[in-house]
């Protein structure tokens, strides 16, 4: 599981591989909201590519990249940030409160913050060859004979 909105681990290899795919499909990878009322699709239907889709385009099983160092650090980089508090004692807060008023509300009188997460799932666990068993260097990783879990 990874925390969104704030670019996955290692640090934004998401908005990465968008663009290398954004790259190979110019301006394709689109939901079609329109599809999914037809097709019993709620949310609609993807017609973009996948990683593999445009890896077969390129003749790779799949694109990607190889993340540098500097990109492992920091598992949850800006999640353990109160952005809203320090703006309030650097004096920019945006919600017109004064320095000491916040700390001292209570209940319903506080603001409701705008912080957001969602928790989205990365791989199904299914995997028949995971690559990921196969490169943890730790050997943390294991699949589970009786139900093929990962």
């Amino acid at each position: 599981v990874e925390t969104k909105p704030y670019g996955g681990y290692p640090q934004f290899y998401d908005v990465k591989i968008t663009q290398l795919i954004e790259q190979l499909n110019p301006g394709g990878q689109v939901w079609n909201v329109r599809v999914g009322r037809k097709h019993h699709a709620p949310y609609g239907v993807f017609e973009g590519m996948t990683i593999f889709d445009a890896g077969a385009k390129v003749g790779q099983a799949a694109i990607g990249y190889i993340p540098t160092d500097q990109e492992w650090r920091f598992v949850n980089i800006y999640e353990d940030t109160a952005t809203s508090m320090r703006a309030l004692v650097e004096g920019t807060d945006k919600t017109g409160f004064s320095r000491h008023e916040p700390w001292t509300m209570t209940g319903s009188s506080l603001p409701e913050h705008e912080t957001f997460f969602f928790y989205l799932q990365r791989i199904c666990n299914h995997c028949t060859y995971p690559g990921c068993l196969a490169a943890c260097p730790r050997k943390a990783i294991y699949k589970r004979p009786e139900d093929g879990i990962v």
